[in-house]
């Protein structure tokens, strides 16, 4: 859907000049920048022509039938070496697609200029990147889209989610210039290469400039808004993978718990009993509070009360053999479900709620093994790409059960020493969205709230701490709604699936949002294994769905947006951890939140 007003439209045609260039012109046209650019290097350009056209890049799935566009991609190489903070002789090499929606000299029709619809869709990327994806997603609908692979390459990853180009290996030092373009550097040049191009080939200005990401996508979306808010008209930040040190060293602790206190005892946990335990916690926290549905779905998972000691063999309602647990493995569980803490007692990150499924292998959610995203934070903290995960710890009793093996460290004092090393190049710590707010740029985050990947409660926590900045030290939720909204999605997993229903048309949700004022109470969720049919909204926080008491339950029609999840003590008391920089210490960042700890003993 177009919603340029009529009178845009035809200034916009109006500025259609006679020089306007075609695809390939576009490697010699001045204005675009390319042609004699000694930053730009093996630079491709291509027509695609409509028709059925496999996927490339991130962008996996079945051969589609896709719209023609013209195809642009190119390295970005401005700097590099030691000075700039790379490793010797190394050059920045940020690979940059950028696909644009036929204009009138290649025969585009139907939309603003030819088949384009005046608009930018910059799209995100996902866990380290290291590849660009297909840009068919925003040019299919008249966007120009844009990708990248922030700045390396796949095989610079190393395996699984390691991220090893962060590390100078010969020199054991952080390689900073390829950290800032992963980080934003990369997503910096796609966007303002998006925008030039698109002037060039168009022979007219950009009306409108979106972001479009989940996971790495959403951290990079809020990257962008904090350094470059006044460039964009809105956000689409889904399940934002910022807090990157913390949540990918916390990804170790189901795995830890079961390394540290019950190996030693000659005892593990299987994917079954886990299974059963969370099944179980869902049952019981199903109905609770303003969620009087029974469904299978739970609304707030901060509020659930379940001790796996429930599942114990021959306790009451507890599962058999071979899925009940003896009284270690249920203490292990529970210890789980609490979350990293330190020796003070003191909660250091937010946890695998009893929610979240988790598996005996896999990059996230592991409790078969230390992670490879946990190898990645240790590998960064020192500095050291062999780093051996096993000399991670839950805490300083375990280290001394286990014999005090050299460089042992607990895991708190890991976290702290990420603060002290790495995570002020790993993303900005600020909530300060000013940019982005005055500009009158409006930013939709939602995150499924069984996302074994990243905690959901990690980006309430972001969430929060934007209330309490810009509400004077008040978690003041009203006064970001006119630009800034959270939605979280019950039972569902990372960036989608799960067994809740997920996001339908998110992102028209936030054009409606910026181009026709409606702002969107709620957004329109579907499906989820427990029944793909189901509909719900998704409600602005802090409201959730209520059901009306009438008609299907699997009906969103007979849902209203109501009440207040942070209006339960439990809940609001479980958003507090150590401070920044502080994990090994017992104090907790209560005042960045506006919580009253005192309150929370």
């Amino acid at each position: 859907m177009n919603r340029l007003a009529p009178l845009a439209l035809l200034c916009m045609i109006g500025t259609v000049a006679a020089s306007a260039v075609t695809c390939q012109q576009l490697a010699t046209d001045p204005a675009a920048g390319l042609a004699g650019n000694t930053a730009i290097k093996d630079l491709r350009i291509q027509l695609i022509p409509a028709g059925v056209q496999a996927p490339a890049g991130r962008g996996r799935g079945p051969a589609v039938q896709h719209a023609s566009y013209c195809s642009v991609q190119f390295t970005y190489s401005s700097r590099g070496d030691t000075k700039d903070g790379y490793a010797p002789g190394q050059m920045q090499h940020i690979r940059i697609a950028i696909g644009l929606p036929p204009n009138t000299q290649d025969g585009g029709s139907g939309k603003a200029i030819g088949a384009w619809n005046g608009k930018l869709e910059n799209l995100g990327g996902g866990g380290c990147a290291g590849s660009v994806g297909a840009t068919t997603s925003a040019t299919d609908e008249g966007y120009v889209g844009s990708s990248t692979d922030t700045g390396h390459t796949t095989a610079e990853n190393g395996p699984g989610q390691r991220c090893d180009f962060g590390v100078i290996q010969p020199t054991h030092q952080l390689n900073k210039g390829m950290i800032d373009d992963f980080i934003y550097e990369g997503v910096h040049q796609q966007v303002e290469w998006s925008k030039t191009l698109a002037k060039a080939y168009y022979s007219a200005p950009v009306q409108r400039n979106y972001w479009n990401g989940c996971s790495t996508g959403g951290r990079q979306g809020l990257a962008l808004a904090e350094q470059y808010g006044d460039e964009f008209d809105g956000f689409i930040v889904g399940a934002p993978a910022f807090y990157w040190q913390e949540f990918r060293l916390a990804d170790a602790w189901p795995a830890l718990i079961v390394k540290d206190r019950l190996a030693e005892k000659g005892k593990t946990l299987t994917a079954p009993q886990f299974a059963a335990a969370t099944q179980a916690a869902i049952k019981m926290c199903d109905v609770h509070g303003l969620d009087k549905v029974q469904d299978g779905l739970v609304d707030d998972p901060r509020s659930c009360n379940f001790t796996a000691r429930a599942n114990i063999c021959g306790a009451t309602g507890a599962p058999g053999s071979p899925n009940c647990l003896d009284a270690d493995q249920a203490a292990a569980i529970d210890e789980i479900w609490a979350g990293p803490k330190n020796e003070f007692g003191t909660k250091v990150w937010y946890p695998f709620n009893p929610t979240i499924t988790l598996g005996l292998t896999g990059v996230f959610g592991s409790f078969g093994s230390i992670p490879a995203s946990t190898a990645q934070v240790m590998s960064y903290n020192h500095e050291d790409l062999t780093i051996p995960t096993n000399l991670l710890f839950v805490d300083k009793a375990a280290i001394r059960a286990a014999g005090n093996p050299p460089g042992a460290i607990t895991y708190a004092e890991e976290a702290a020493l990420g603060s002290k090393m790495v995570d002020d190049l790993m993303e900005t710590r600020s909530v300060d969205l000013s940019k982005a707010r005055n500009r009158g740029a409006k930013i939709i985050m939602w995150q499924g709230t069984s996302d074994p990947a990243i905690r959901w409660t990690h980006s309430l926590d972001y969430y929060r701490r934007v209330a309490t900045y810009f509400g004077k030290g008040k978690a003041d939720f009203d006064a970001l709604q006119s630009w800034f909204r959270y939605y979280h999605a019950p039972g569902v997993g990372h960036c989608g699936g799960g067994e809740g229903p997920s996001p339908v048309s998110i992102f028209d949700n936030l054009v409606s949002w910026v181009e026709d004022n409606k702002a969107p109470d709620s957004i329109l969720a579907k499906g989820g294994s427990l029944n793909p049919q189901r509909t719900r909204p998704l409600c602005a926080w802090p409201k959730t769905a209520v059901y009306n008491g009438t008609g299907s339950t699997d009906d969103a029609a007979n849902y209203t947006c109501q009440g207040n999840l942070d209006a339960d003590p439990k809940a609001v008391c479980s958003m507090l951890h150590t401070q920044f920089g502080g994990e090994d210490k017992k104090a907790v960042d209560d005042k960045a939140k506006g919580i009253k700890a005192s309150a929370c003993k």
